[in-house]
């Protein structure tokens, strides 16, 4: 009887070390299914008319994170009136403004009010970028504040599939989206930046996301909305900024200090 037990006993271990490692392995990876292109047509355009709904956009943002220098955070004020008028102002202490940024069709300006300078060029992404850490334009700041992540207007999706309770959306070009079954988009991801919403803001009943994670090869930010107000009449002279007289122009390269993923900001260089 010892003789019996003494084989069967590693003999049950093998099989049950298997059996895990099958079980494991199972469990790990749910399979793909793929999705009707009508089912996912149906819910980019109902997300892209939820997003357009949002013409009008003010209020405060909380910005917290980690960048090349370490952790980060700050407060923002953010206005935007579609198709493409964006005004991005970071605060400073006690709710100065360490610096405003005015994008529209026309290109971006920047001002320092504190040492008197300021910023002017047509590239807007390269200056949103060297202020944010990531590239954007315009009408991508509004799709990421919105709840849409990516422009949906100028993405074709390529394949879509279901893995579990998500459904996975590949664009062509590159990029991906992944959307709920209640058809809110829970992430998005372009050549750029990866953009996920952990809240379930829809279900909620808000009009736009509460929180957002931004991520990219330089930072990762999560985003807290604290006060907005959507679809609001804005201020006359939102969309003007005036640059001080004798301020000085500095070129785009020169902001680096000032960028909010900066934790210990210096005034920028004189040129």
């Amino acid at each position: 009887m010892t003789a019996w037990r003494s084989v069967l006993v590693p003999i049950a271990l093998v099989a049950l070390s298997i059996g895990c490692k099958r079980s494991g392995a199972s469990a790990d990876v749910e399979p793909r299914v793929p999705v009707e292109r009508a089912e996912i047509d149906e819910a980019l355009k109902q997300n892209r008319s939820d997003a357009d709904s949002v013409r009008r956009y003010q209020g405060f943002v909380r910005i917290r994170g980690r960048g090349p220098e370490g952790g980060f955070s700050g407060r923002l004020v953010v206005i935007f009136e579609r198709p493409s008028s964006l005004r991005i102002e970071l605060l400073g202490a006690f709710g100065a403004t360490r610096w405003a940024a005015v994008a529209t069709e026309s290109g971006i300006r920047v001002v320092f009010p504190g040492p008197r300078q300021y910023v002017e060029e047509r590239d807007v992404a390269d200056v949103v970028g060297r202020l944010l850490g990531v590239r954007l334009e315009p009408n991508e700041v509004m799709a990421l504040m919105s709840g849409s992540g990516v422009e949906l207007a100028t993405v074709e999706p390529s394949e879509a599939y279901r893995q579990g309770a998500t459904r996975v959306v590949l664009f062509a070009g590159g990029g991906r989206l992944e959307l709920s079954d209640e058809d809110q988009i829970l992430s998005a991801q372009t050549r750029s930046y990866r953009a996920r919403y952990p809240t379930s803001w829809k279900r909620a009943r808000r009009q736009i996301p509460d929180r957002l994670e931004l991520t990219t090869d330089q930072i990762s930010a999560t985003l807290t909305v604290e006060a907005v107000d959507v679809n609001v009449a804005l201020d006359d002279e939102a969309f003007t900024l005036e640059v001080p007289a004798g301020a000085v122009r500095l070129e785009p390269s020169d902001v680096a200090g000032e960028a909010v993923f900066v934790a210990s900001p210096s005034p920028p260089r004189k040129r």
